[in-house]
């Protein structure tokens, strides 16, 4: 758990807004150290690393993990030192007010979103819901000073460590998809003293917040046999619709059933789960799951994908909620999985 912890921390603070995914790619070429044979950058974002099992013919899994994230763009300098910005992925204004930011210009610098006191705002203004263009970011810089480190483009992120709750839930900022991530490099870990009956390529991929071109691209490039497309999928809090009850925190990865994914995959991910004593629950998707199942399952040919989910509290806020156990039996079933394939599909 101390190890699924440490990385954590480290794939949270990577800076890679949608978009932007090249201003962290260096970090993460280094958290990746020792864990490929190879790997590459792609033009549009993404992270690929290849593993080899030596055995002639043998075909490949992909394992696929975002690691951009939610953000937003500077969209204008104000007097002040003030920033106006526009969102990058789905965010609820509503949660932004006093929140920390993270401005990535020709040098980091911090800055609080802020908006007009409740003291100072008229009956209607109080009434009106929050809109992202009422709020700005303060820097505590003159404009002029601010025009040396910003222009307009510049992008901007949370700011918020990674912080211990209580029975091994942890929260944090990104968790949204990296801490699939996390769980990926665990896997390869539990692998490493293995044989491997298949290839294994990894796409740590880019622009799945604003439309999985980096799946897209990356998958097609790799051209694998079957793949595991991991992100977090909503746990049940309060309040939330009834259909979400059965995914909770603490039961184990969620294996999915849908329409864009493998039937025949899937239902041998519940299987080596069970014969693993692996925890894990079932979901029942749409047909468009919001990951990149979609466009791994219709890269080139097609291929056979199953969607496997961390449950996640607070998706898309500065404070998003796991559970290491959660994140451990991910791992696990990713390395079992893959172990499995030598029968076959």
């Amino acid at each position: 758990m101390e190890r699924i912890f440490e990385l954590a921390c480290a794939f949270s603070e990577l800076p890679a807004v949608s978009g932007q995914e090249h201003i962290g790619m260096e970090r993460v070429a280094e958290l990746c150290k020792g864990y490929f044979d190879s790997y590459e950058v792609t033009s549009v974002g993404s992270f690929i690393g290849r593993i080899s099992c030596g055995k002639a013919g043998a075909k490949t899994l992909l394992l696929d993990a975002h690691i951009d994230e939610i953000g937003f763009i500077v969209s204008e300098i104000c007097e002040g030192g003030f920033l106006k910005v526009v969102n990058i992925g789905g965010i609820d204004p509503r949660i932004l007010p006093a929140s920390e930011v993270l401005i990535y210009g020709k040098k980091t610098i911090t800055g609080i979103f802020t908006s007009k006191p409740p003291h100072l705002q008229e009956k209607d203004e109080l009434e009106k819901p929050m809109e992202l263009e009422d709020l700005a970011i303060d820097t505590g810089y003159s404009k002029e000073q601010l025009e040396e480190i910003v222009s307009i483009g510049t992008p901007v992120g949370y700011r918020s460590p990674v912080v211990r709750l209580q029975n091994n839930a942890i929260a944090g900022k990104s968790f949204d998809d990296r801490i699939c991530a996390v769980s990926i490099l665990r896997a390869l870990e539990m692998l490493k003293e293995k044989e491997l009956p298949v290839n294994i390529a990894v796409q740590f991929s880019g622009g799945e917040e604003t439309g999985y071109k980096g799946a897209t691209t990356a998958s097609y490039q790799i051209a694998p046999d079957f793949a595991i497309c991991l992100d977090v999928t909503n746990a049940y809090v309060p309040d939330a619709p009834a259909y979400r009850k059965d995914i909770k925190m603490g039961g184990g990865p969620s294996i999915s059933f849908s329409a864009q994914t493998s039937r025949k995959l899937t239902i041998k991910a519940v299987e080596t789960a069970k014969k693993n004593g692996i925890p894990h629950q079932l979901f029942a998707e749409p047909n468009h799951t919001g990951t990149n199942s979609g466009a791994i399952q219709t890269s080139r040919g097609g291929v056979p994908t199953v969607l496997v989910s961390i449950p996640l509290k607070n998706m898309h806020t500065a404070n998003e909620v796991v559970m290491l156990s959660d994140v451990y039996d991910t791992s696990r079933l990713i390395c079992e999985l893959a172990l499995s394939l030598k029968e076959g599909m």
